[in-house]
Order: structure tokens, then C-alpha cells, then sequence
């Protein structure tokens, strides 16, 4: 028996079709062009098919009961829930999976970034450069430096730009699932401490060189506090007030989980009263960021727009995970 796949997610579908010669591919949606399909334009196209891998789509119930083949959905995301009706998908007996930690090294990379950007003052020297603040036709510095600094008095970058060795730093991270341990294993390279706070399995079990803390000694204790756990009914606006203030003044703070962890109002508060030194996010409570939004006059804030986890490598890492639940799911059919 063939059978036959929909794939409306961004994957690499020549490898799917040398990797399962077993299945029919066709492509559709966000696969062809990065235009999301419609639901209503799904359900019309979704009859023939036994196995649907999507992405953005909403597979709602609609979809679901216009399918009168499938057997698989394989929704390459972390988390299903907001895209696809489980419960529809149930009643069904159509199994659906889903690609957990596709993202995490990417996402991981870009936390590593932050840090050294952060601590380093990339961001910061690189537009004082680029706003001609601490550029000058007049060196006045010994002739023997004049290749390696720009200057040597209090004022120079040498020593106003001086920053702050990660090596010499607590990282403390919220949330140790996928991406958690991939920042976890990034930052002891770079000879962090690493503590963890886990706010699903607070006795989540840690390696020789990672300590699991209660959420409070993180706070007091980490020189860099990273956000990685999933939004919740029950963890809305984990970091406000309270907890900015149980930071230390010198710490930096990083969100690239969901934005709704975070009471903005809090950390703009936390910023402009030196609370905290500093703080990277690339989600936001509200996406696109609007102009008029309170995030953009906060001091030493870097904002992404929700690219964590947009790399080349996640299209790669997404095939592979989809070409093993195919092959799962074949097995499991010659089994039946």
C-alpha cells in the first residue's frame, strides 16, 4: 500500500521523498510560498490524503472531518495544542505528533548571543560607532598603542566599553527541558555555573555540573536569569515586580520563551530604576511590537523579533525528526 502526504511545513521534501520512497509527497501552503493556508482551503485539499505534516496551518475539526483518510498528523512544532484539535483528532484515532526541541540549538545559540552581546557591548559600541559618538580624526595616545586601543583615559572604550566575562558568571535558567539543557551545555563551554529552577519538575534531576535551586535562589543568585519554559495558566507574568527585585543590580535578564512570562510594565520599571543592568527579549506580549509600545524607551533592552528560533539548521533538524516518525509510523502499520 502507498500512501499519500500533505506537507504544508517549510522542510526539505526531496530528502523526505529519497528517505521514504514508501510515501507520495505534495506540497501546499507555507511549504510553497510562507503564505499560512487558510483552514477553510485546507479542508478542500485534505480528502486524499493519509498523512498531513504542517506547521502554521490550523488543523481545526473542519479540517479534521473533511479527511476521510488520515491517519497521521505531524505538526512540526514543540507544542500542538493552539494548531491542531486533539480532541477531534482523538475521536478520530488519527495520531498526531510533534517535533519537540526542533528549535532548541538554535534557540540556545541565540541566548549565547545575548550574553556576550550584553556583556561584551557589542550592540552598544557598534552604534556609538555608527552614530560617529566615539569616532575622532584626534588620537591622543601614546605612539606605541596606536594599533591596538583607541584611547587609554576613563572616557576611552578601552576602558567605558569594559566589559564582563561570562566565565566569571552564574547562569541561572528557568525551565530545563530541550532548549534549557542545549543553553546549559553552550554556557559551561564558556565556563558559567549553571542552576536550574524547573517550575514543571522542580526536583528535576541535573548533571554534575548543573545545580537544581528553588525559582527564589536562582533570582538572588544568577548573574544572568534566561527564561525556557513553556506559558502556562499558572505561570502569567512569573517575572514582575517581586521577582526583578530579588535580582541582583549588576544582573542580566533574557526572555526568548514567550512573552507572556514577563510583566512588561515590571521590567521596564526594572530597567529604568537600575534593577537590573540589562535584558535581551525576542517575544513580546504582543507581535509584531507595536511603535507606541513601553518596551522600546527602556535602557539596555536588546529586542529581536522572535527569531530564536529561525535558523537554517531548524529546516534540517525538522526533516530528520519528520523522516523518523514516518518510518515510525510505517512500522507501526505493518505491524497492524
Amino acid at each position: 500500500m502507498r500512501y499519500r502526504a500533505l506537507v504544508t511545513a517549510e522542510l526539505d521534501v526531496e530528502v523526505l521523498k529519497r528517505t521514504v520512497p514508501e510515501i507520495d509527497f505534495d506540497v501546499a501552503g507555507y511549504c510553497v510560498d510562507h503564505e499560512v493556508m487558510e483552514s477553510a482551503e485546507l479542508a478542500k485539499m485534505i480528502a486524499p490524503y493519509d498523512i498531513l505534516i504542517s506547521e502554521f496551518e490550523t488543523v481545526n475539526a473542519s479540517v479534521i472531518d473533511a479527511a476521510q483518510k488520515l491517519r497521521l498528523i505531524v505538526c512540526c512544532r514543540g507544542g500542538v495544542k493552539s494548531v491542531v484539535d486533539l480532541q477531534e483528532a482523538g475521536r478520530r484515532n488519527i495520531m498526531v505528533a510533534h517535533n519537540a526541541g526542533r528549535n532548541a540549538s538554535a534557540v540556545s545559540e541565540m541566548v549565547m548571543g545575548y550574553i556576550l552581546d550584553l556583556c561584551r557591548n557589542i550592540t552598544k559600541s557598534n552604534q556609538l560607532i555608527h552614530d560617529r559618538i566615539i569616532t575622532s580624526d584626534h588620537r591622543d595616545i601614546p605612539s606605541e598603542y596606536k594599533d591596538t586601543i583607541w584611547g587609554l583615559d576613563k572616557t576611552s572604550p578601552y576602558v567605558a566599553l569594559r566589559g564582563r566575562s561570562p566565565k566569571m558568571m552564574t547562569l541561572g535558567i528557568v525551565g530545563y527541558g530541550n532548549v534549557g539543557r542545549q543553553v546549559a551545555e553552550k554556557a559551561s563551554v564558556f565556563g558559567m555555573d549553571i542552576i536550574i529552577y524547573d517550575p514543571i519538575d522542580a526536583s528535576m534531576a541535573t548533571s554534575e555540573n548543573v545545580k537544581s535551586v528553588s525559582f527564589e535562589e536562582l533570582l538572588k543568585e544568577a548573574d544572568v536569569v534566561t527564561l525556557h519554559c513553556p506559558l502556562t495558566a499558572t505561570n502569567q507574568k512569573m517575572m514582575g515586580y517581586d521577582q526583578f527585585r530579588m535580582m541582583k543590580n549588576d544582573a542580566l535578564f533574557i526572555n526568548a520563551a514567550r512573552g507572556g512570562l514577563v510583566d512588561e510594565e515590571a521590567l521596564v520599571w526594572a530597567l529604568n530604576e537600575h534593577q537590573i543592568a540589562g535584558a535581551a527579549v525576542d517575544v513580546v506580549t504582543q507581535e509584531p511590537i507595536p511603535d507606541n509600545h513601553i518596551l522600546l524607551d527602556a535602557p539596555n533592552l536588546l529586542i529581536t523579533p522572535h527569531i530564536a528560533g529561525a535558523s537554517d539548521e531548524v529546516v534540517r533538524k525538522g526533516t530528520e525528526m519528520v523522516i523518523h516518525k514516518l518510518i515510525n509510523f510505517l512500522g507501526m502499520d505493518l505491524v497492524m
